[in-house]
């Protein structure tokens, strides 16, 4: 966890603050991440009223940045390489609250030379709020791995 920011925000145990705090991230997160037994990873973050909209739930809005944040993470971890959303399609199936943990569970479905296509769920503690898929465009490798601050290592093997 080379470069992780410790937090003392109110995570679960075995998360880690992502390390980016800047532009728009820095505003909707912060964003945790974690290592599950079977070497995936999951992505969290705890909702706050700022995330919320006037009916009392979470925001579509507030859903649809982690998940773009989360999967991009996830591309980059998986291959090493920048990239850029091309299409994010999300279904909102149940509403989280301000208070509530909010998961982000992420499969890879295909990767191509230069595509990635992604698939993701959100939850809210065990209630599946929402279902996301996109496709992320890989930049062409610049050598070493890319590497965002405070982020999952880059996945070996």
């Amino acid at each position: 966890m080379d470069g992780a920011i410790p937090t003392a925000d109110p995570a679960p145990p075995g998360y880690v603050r992502l390390g980016e705090t800047e532009g728009f991230i820095g505003l909707a997160g912060p964003y945790f991440w974690r290592p599950t037994p079977s070497g995936a990873v999951e992505y969290g973050f705890g909702a706050e009223l700022r995330h919320g909209n006037p009916n009392g739930v979470l925001h579509g809005g507030s859903i649809t940045t982690f998940m773009d944040t989360v999967l991009g993470y996830e591309v980059i971890r998986v291959t090493g390489r920048r990239c850029a959303t091309i299409a994010l399609n999300t279904q909102f199936l149940a509403g989280g609250r301000a208070g509530d943990w909010i998961t982000g569970r992420i499969a890879l479905r295909r990767l191509t030379g230069s595509m990635a296509f992604i698939d993701g769920e959100v939850l809210a503690g065990e209630t599946l709020v929402a279902t996301t898929t996109a496709i992320f465009r890989l930049f062409k490798p610049e050598g070493a791995p890319h590497l965002l601050r405070g982020g999952p290592p880059i996945a070996t093997g």
